[in-house]
């Protein structure tokens, strides 16, 4: 009986070190492009950048996102995700936009009045061993010309 109290107890104080001893992996947006536009739609990429500064891996499970051209929301989405952040290692994250055509519309209005201004606002979410945890980036930039098949 002791004995399986003091398992219990190093078990315990062991998950409580674990707990004050993770740090929040750190997720930064490289680029966002749009590589097409036209009647069915616009797709690009969001490439993100994200650090993991603990002795662990830490597994990605998915992120939430939305951009915003010209102040006004341009499509939202939601990826699932299994890859694994390596310990104090840094993993490039691709994820595809897509604006169905419907969405394209008022984008192309947008765009057609001169914004060129985008933000993306994302939540990426990772499952660690106590339990989920999100981080919260913004990034904001122009759309060039090239980058939506003007010339």
């Amino acid at each position: 009986m002791r004995w399986m109290l003091l398992v219990a107890s190093a078990q315990a104080i062991g998950c409580s070190m674990f707990m004050r001893s993770m740090e929040r992996p750190q997720v930064e947006v490289r680029d966002v492009t749009v590589s097409s536009a036209g009647f069915a739609g616009i797709s690009g990429q969001m490439q993100l950048e994200v650090t993991n500064p603990n002795g662990f891996g830490v597994p990605l499970s998915g992120i939430d996102w939305q951009l915003s051209i010209g102040g006004s929301r341009a499509v939202s989405g939601k990826i699932e995700l299994s890859q694994t952040i390596p310990a104090r290692g840094v993993a490039p994250v691709t994820t595809s936009l897509a604006i169905d055509a419907r969405d394209a519309i008022g984008v192309a209005s947008t765009l057609a009045r001169g914004a060129r201004g985008y933000q993306v606002t994302a939540q990426v979410h990772f499952s660690t061993g106590i339990g989920r945890l999100d981080v919260e980036v913004e990034h904001s930039g122009t759309l060039g010309a090239g980058m939506l098949g003007q010339r």
